[in-house]
């Protein structure tokens, strides 16, 4: 069992130049390519979300013909097990929403299937891995009882979500990535009261859904808009974090390209937008490392209160670390660490926190749950997993942190020049003068 690889750079680009470029351009960076190149970058595809994205997208520009015959039967191979496990999921969720809808829970789905058309074309694309509900946090006793019913079990709870999941215990192999599983896991997202308590509550976008059809049956979706700001937040949070898979800023750009002249639609997510106090980072952070990476643009209308009021800080940081970012293997790097430095600027407890994550003390997450009736032999090759991943985990912590100290060198002084960056950035120019890509 292999976590991580290290990919390909050419065939990383060659992927992205065909979302990007002509598609005799595209047609000139695969044709270099040979299978030994694309083997060594099957993990990267799978982890980024890409592959059956980049399948698709080669199909549409008839352009197939110019990946080696083993890469793309490789492809054609997942897609078809991703439709057969999309299918599954889809009879689970249809089976989740019902039980939802009898028992009069106040709820819609967010994530996943909801996701296409818009920003996926077709849910066979996405390898999703669980169901996400927003809930009334006043009924999830009443959630959790639905759901034991179905057969899962609670197994992680924070103060906005709450994590269930039911089936086999055994760990899924690398190589049935796309495949029918037979773990399910949902999580319900809820909101907590503003008062000192933090109680669960009821979200106020439960109170303008939408209704969306899958299999001839209508179940709650939030609004179009609010699902942007949703959607965008998500991405955000992952930005902050060791890894972000590519497919995100991928569907985020289909998005709004699709809505690209939608006006209405953009002054709705301006509004939505004035109850989180981020939004606006996240949304022009978004598009200007999507835009970097796969090109495409913005609405004006979107920019000028998102993109265009970007601190310079947080710019220079796209330019210099967003591409590497975004484009890392698993399990990522700590570049995120020098954006995080810049959003909580002044903040005695971030600076606390910021050692925990570069090295943290706490145990690494359990990636195998015992199940009853085991065999010796079963436990014992959890156990092998489990520390085969600690000292996976441990490597990445090592590594990326010694890498993290060499770059926050390097950021002093990026942020040094930051009068002349400035300057620079009001003509959209990177800072590659100053070093920022080597």
């Amino acid at each position: 069992m292999r976590w991580s690889a290290p990919a390909d750079k050419a065939v990383v680009e060659a992927v992205i130049a065909t979302f990007c470029d002509s598609a005799e351009q595209a047609c000139m960076r695969l044709s270099t390519l040979r299978h030994r190149e694309w083997e060594r970058t099957y993990q990267w595809l799978d982890a980024s979300g890409m592959a059956l994205y980049f399948l698709d997208q080669v199909q549409t520009l008839g352009i197939e013909d110019m990946l080696p015959a083993a890469a793309l039967g490789r492809l054609r191979q997942n897609l078809a097990d991703n439709r057969r496990r999309s299918a599954v999921m889809l009879t689970e969720f249809i089976s989740i929403n019902r039980a939802f809808l009898q028992a009069d829970v106040k709820y819609c789905n967010i994530k996943g299937f909801t996701l296409s058309p818009g920003y996926c074309p077709n849910p066979a694309l996405r390898c999703q891995l669980d169901f996400d509900f927003l809930v009334d946090g006043n009924q999830l006793e009443l959630c959790r009882h639905i759901l034991a019913e179905a057969g899962y079990v609670l197994t992680a709870a924070t103060k906005t979500v709450w994590e269930f999941k039911a089936g086999s215990s055994e760990l899924t192999r690398i190589e049935d990535h796309y495949k029918p599983r037979p773990q399910r896991a949902v999580e319900l997202h809820f909101s907590c009261s503003a008062t000192a308590s933090e109680e669960p509550s009821c979200d106020e976008r439960l109170d303008r859904l939408a209704q969306r059809t899958w299999d001839d049956h209508s179940f709650p979706t939030l609004s179009a808009s609010d699902q942007f700001v949703g959607q965008t937040l998500h991405l955000f949070s992952h930005l902050r974090s060791s890894y972000t898979r590519l497919s995100w800023l991928l569907e985020y750009k289909r998005y709004v390209s699709a809505r690209y002249e939608d006006q209405l639609f953009w002054e709705d997510v301006r509004r939505r937008s004035d109850t989180h106090r981020q939004a606006f980072l996240a949304i022009g952070l978004a598009t200007k490392i999507s835009t970097q990476v796969l090109g495409g643009s913005a609405p004006a209308q979107l920019n000028e209160w998102t993109l265009d009021r970007l601190p310079a800080p947080i710019r220079l940081w796209a330019d210099c670390y967003g591409r590497k970012a975004v484009l890392a293997g698993f399990p990522g790097t700590k570049l995120y660490l020098l954006l995080e430095d810049e959003l909580a600027r002044n903040d005695n407890l971030w600076r606390k926190k910021k050692l925990s994550k570069l090295l943290p003390l706490h145990r690494v997450p359990r990636i195998t749950c015992s199940g009853p009736n085991e065999s010796r032999r079963t436990r014992l090759r959890k156990k092998f997993y489990q520390a085969r991943f600690t000292l996976f985990r441990l490597r990445f912590h090592i590594v990326e942190g010694l890498r993290f100290v060499t770059e926050a060198w390097r950021w002093r002084r990026y942020l040094a020049a930051q009068p002349s960056y400035e300057l620079s950035s009001r003509t959209e120019k990177p800072c590659l003068s100053k070093g920022c890509e080597s």
